[in-house]
């Protein structure tokens, strides 16, 4: 174009124009052809910006929102295992150990299994002081 229809450019982009410059524009056919056809492109390249805008890009934290989410579920688990642990000491699930009833055994009679005499017998004496509560070293 050789910039006689700018005005109109102007207008179809909402930008402020003088109204006089734009009639003048428009009192010639190609110049109301020339506003219908800038229009029309207008309506199309929004609607394609509109279209590109809507599809959603991928974002970086995306990629990174699964190793969030299992460093805060790992870390649950942890505290509520630590918690459990402390709160119940027994195991979760095992049955409780009864005690078991008394056994007396008979002593083996003392022919049945030799016993080899001693070669060393230490012999272990407490210093007196040790015996006292309170005094150490």
């Amino acid at each position: 174009m050789d910039g006689r229809f700018d005005i109109i450019d102007a207008f179809v982009d909402g930008e402020p124009v003088d109204p006089g410059a734009l009639k003048s524009a428009l009192t010639d056919a190609e110049g109301r052809d020339y506003l219908v056809d800038a229009w029309l492109l207008r309506n199309v390249v929004q609607d394609e910006m509109a279209q590109e805008s809507a599809v959603p890009r991928p974002a970086r934290r995306a990629a990174r929102r699964p190793w969030l989410i299992a460093a805060a579920v790992a870390g649950v688990c942890l505290v509520g295992g630590y918690v459990a642990g402390t709160r119940f000491p027994t195991a979760v699930g095992s049955p409780p150990v009864a005690e078991s009833p008394r056994v007396e055994t008979a002593a083996a009679p003392a022919s049945s299994f030799p016993v080899p005499p001693p070669t060393r017998v230490i012999r272990l004496e407490l210093e007196p002081t040790a015996a006292e509560p309170g005094a150490g070293r």
